[in-house]
Formats: structure tokens, sequence, C-alpha cells
């Protein structure tokens, strides 16, 4: 199953890759699914590292970096680690795009691939929910660029992390 999302993000493409790609380790600073994130790996293609630590709300991943890029604001990993047993392929890509001087759009596409009688049964569910998620991490991103704080969901999920 392939999902795509994309938002307008009324700041420049350079602050937008500032969080996306220059802080690609920290998406736990705005991602309201991501309660912690931490890079690891040597550098790779000008990123600071090579993958990805997250703790999710769906549990813990590891993401693999296999295109970077600062000139083309892109960038693409594979979820190496983390994802249930009946995926059995997941990538995202994210790019961003300049639309005007200080507008630029963000662009992602999720590919994700079940396996197994269990895996056909829940994609539309699957489906479902990855979408969802997408519209909610494309929101959390441009609410985090324009502003440079959270998106209240975010802050609601760091709250609830508290208690």
């Amino acid at each position: 199953m392939v999902i795509e999302k994309e938002i307008l993000v009324n700041k420049s493409i350079k602050d937008a890759w500032n969080v996306l790609g220059v802080e690609f380790a920290n998406a736990s600073k705005w991602a309201s699914a991501v309660k912690h994130s931490a890079g690891n790996g040597d550098e790779f293609n000008g990123s600071n590292c090579s993958e990805r630590g997250c703790s999710t709300t769906m549990g813990s991943i590891k993401e693999k970096l296999y295109e970077f890029s600062n000139e083309k604001y892109l960038l693409a990993y594979e979820v190496a680690e983390g994802m249930p047993s009946m995926v059995k392929y997941a990538t995202n890509t994210w790019k961003l795009v300049v639309v005007e001087e200080n507008k630029c759009k963000l662009q992602i596409k999720m590919d994700i691939r079940m396996g197994g009688f269990f895996g056909s049964l829940i994609e539309p569910v699957m489906k479902m929910q990855m979408s969802k998620m997408g519209n909610r991490l494309v929101e959390d991103f441009a609410y985090y660029v324009e502003t440079g704080q959270p998106h209240p969901r975010k802050l609601k999920a760091l709250k609830n992390q508290e208690t």
C-alpha cells in the first residue's frame, strides 16, 4: 500500500529543511506519535547520522536512511526494525518543494508491504491507521516549522507521558 500526504508550510524551504533534514534525529521535538528519538550510525550523504531510533505510540522502531540530499531537500528511510511481523517492508520518503520565497510544500510517501494471510486481512485497517498518522505527521511538522513550538497534540502527548 502506498500512502501519500502533503501540506503547505508557511516558511522558507531552508527553515523547513533545518527541522526535517539537519535535525533528522530529533523528530521527537515535533512529531506527536514519537515519544523519543535519537540518531545512530555514521554520517550519511550530509546527514549527521545514518539511522534513527524512535520510541513511538506503536512501539520502538529503527529507521535507516537510504537517501539523503541537502540539495534536493529529500530524505528516505526504511523502517528496519520494530514493525509487526505481518509488515514485510516499510519505507518513508520526505521531500520539500519550493512554492514561494517563504512557502514550501512537504510531500511524504509511505510504502508499506503486508505479508501473509493475516497481513492481507488487516491491510484496509492498517491503511486507515497509517493514513490518519500521516495526516497528523504533516500537520505536526508544519505547525512546528511555522511557530517554533510543538503542535497542541504533541504537548498533550507529552503531558500524558508525565502522568
